[in-house]
């Protein structure tokens, strides 16, 4: 009997080396090799560290998901494991895949934002992009609320009570981490919105009105019109012209553009009953401008607004082709509208 308990403590104690042996060759000594493939292993939000070790051993980053547990236990690390995006390799040794695994990593995200997109169209792009931000946080923090949360408030700081971020949020390319907040974006977007005015030689007074006389909003508002009915940049100065001379002389601006933005289509040329539409963004049934910007215009749409060309046209219409055709009566505007419309 002694005997047979000799034998099974001398085979525990070489069992017993033999896991310590390898726990220490695999915990600090072991190495990828210099070619070894990366894998892409991933850690979901509320993983375990039995789910984590699992996981690698089934994807061959380490030999030994019980080892791999003991190490984690003993360093009495799990709960700081965190969920993201890893790159590793196999046979990377416990010390070096811990330090990876207590940092995670984050990926960028690029994504375009389009000239003249309104809030609603970034909205969509933003929630696709970006699968953890939902359309409700997108409407909370570009909505009536958005200029009092926003980080660059001075700039805001013109938009009326009630009104949405609509205007501000500038269209250009960017990266994101993609685990990026819609208040990061956002704020992201009316920085570089600032940034750009500087670039452009463009001076953000204190007051916000600006060197033609305008309110910084009143300026985004126009330009967000233009940058919805021309693409051109010579062409938006030209009709930066048409549309402050109507504004000057007391004529409707009559921007299809802003009863489009009520009505959500996309109609060249409106229906005569979409243009009674009682909206303030009427701008056939209302003088003036429309209370807000009807979209998020380019630099290009704001630079026409500050130096537009004047001229002796006071309409003009935009082909399906994107040609814009002048005019300086009302009844060539109607011939032109037969022509190219029609």
């Amino acid at each position: 009997m002694l005997r047979f308990i000799g034998i099974l403590i001398g085979i525990l104690f070489f069992v017993v080396l033999a896991l310590g042996g390898s726990m220490f060759w695999d915990a600090f000594i072991i190495e990828p090799d210099k070619d070894a493939e990366d894998i892409q292993f991933i850690v979901e939000p509320g993983a375990s560290v039995d789910d984590i070790s699992n996981d690698l051993k089934e994807v061959g980053v380490i030999s030994s998901s019980f080892l791999f547990k003991t190490y984690i236990w003993f360093l009495k690390s799990g709960g700081s494991l965190q969920a993201g995006n890893f790159t590793l390799q196999k046979n990377t040794n416990y010390q070096t895949l811990v330090s990876k695994l207590l940092h995670a990593q984050s990926k960028d995200v690029s994504i375009t934002i389009p000239e003249g997109y309104t809030i609603a169209q970034i909205g969509l792009l933003i929630t696709e992009k970006f699968g953890h931000i939902k359309e409700k946080d997108w409407s909370t923090v570009t909505g009536v609320n958005g200029r009092t949360v926003a980080a660059e408030g001075n700039l805001l700081s013109s938009i009326p009570v009630g009104q949405t971020l609509e205007g501000y949020l500038f269209p250009d390319t960017y990266r994101f981490r993609e685990d990026a907040s819609s208040s990061v974006i956002v704020d992201t977007m009316i920085k570089n919105l600032k940034n750009r005015f500087l670039e452009n030689n463009i001076v953000i007074p204190e007051d916000l009105i600006m060197e033609n006389k305008m309110s910084l909003h009143d300026l985004i508002i126009l330009a967000s019109i233009i940058e919805r009915e021309v693409r051109g940049a010579e062409d938006m100065k030209i009709v930066a012209g048409i549309f402050l001379t109507r504004l000057k002389i007391g004529m409707a601006l009559q921007a299809d553009s802003t009863v489009n933005y009520v009505t959500g289509k996309k109609d060249a040329s409106i229906l005569l009953t979409d243009s009674k539409i009682d909206s303030p963004y009427n701008t056939y049934k209302n003088l003036g401008l429309p209370i807000g910007p009807i979209s998020n215009p380019g630099m290009n749409a704001v630079i026409a607004v500050l130096n537009p060309i004047d001229s002796d046209y006071l309409y003009f219409l935009t082909t399906k082709e994107g040609e814009v055709i002048y005019s300086k009566t009302f009844s060539e505007h109607i011939d032109n509208k037969y022509k190219y419309l029609k």
